[in-house]
């Protein structure tokens, strides 16, 4: 009888243990499925900003360290990679948006933000392509994160607008109007390697957003 109950108790600790074992692996692959998506979307970020759309899906994966096989795990498309750095670079603008929310200079948070926005899609290859050909192509899905982004952006035009700094008859929308049509008027002229153009450009759209009494 000892002895009988004595291999139940094994035989329990033996499928607790490999309960355990299995919890452990799947914890092991969930977090290395995290990094490898991270790798990726932080390597597609720099990829497509330096080289445009048009850069191969291998080359991509090739600077994530990872197989290409492991790349399309997590993003089909060539498409679906671009959306998820762009709504991920959304996120990281709607973070930086709240934390200037409270700063005791509500136009120099405004404005720091909006030339740094300005300043990305300038830099950027994949971005600038993307306002051209109008490849922002969001899935319902994600409509919450620019939501939350153009909430944030709203919030610091707002107090930007209410401490006298920006003229009130601006609002969200014209400011990505501005972004498109400085960026398309920048490659039209084919200038787009000049800083200082763009940063007198950029002077001069900031003034007309300023109030004038």
């Amino acid at each position: 009888m000892q002895k009988k109950e004595n291999s139940m108790n094994q035989s329990a600790n033996n499928q607790q243990t490999n309960a355990d074992n299995f919890a452990n692996n799947s914890k092991s692959l969930r977090a290395d499925a995290k990094q490898n998506r991270e790798q990726i979307l932080e390597a597609a970020h720099k990829s497509f900003a330096q080289k445009g759309l048009s850069i191969p899906i291998s080359e991509i994966a090739s600077q994530a360290g990872v197989g290409i096989g492991t790349l399309y795990r997590h993003f089909p498309t060539k498409e679906a990679l671009f959306e998820a750095v762009n709504i991920s670079y959304k996120q990281q603008l709607t973070k930086k948006a709240k934390s200037l929310a409270t700063h005791a200079d509500p136009g120099k948070a405004f404005f720091d933000f909006f030339s740094s926005i300005i300043k990305d899609g300038f830099t950027n290859r994949a971005l600038k392509e993307a306002f051209k050909s109008g490849a922002f192509n969001t899935r319902a899905a994600n409509f919450g994160v620019i939501q939350d982004f153009h909430s944030a952006y709203a919030t610091l035009l707002i107090r930007a607008q209410q401490a006298k700094a920006v003229r009130e008859d601006i609002d969200v929308q014209d400011l990505g109007t501005l972004l498109i049509g400085l960026l398309r008027a920048i490659e039209q002229q084919g200038d787009a390697t000049d800083i200082n153009r763009f940063h007198r450009l950029l002077s001069i759209a900031i003034e007309g957003l300023r109030y004038k009494d």
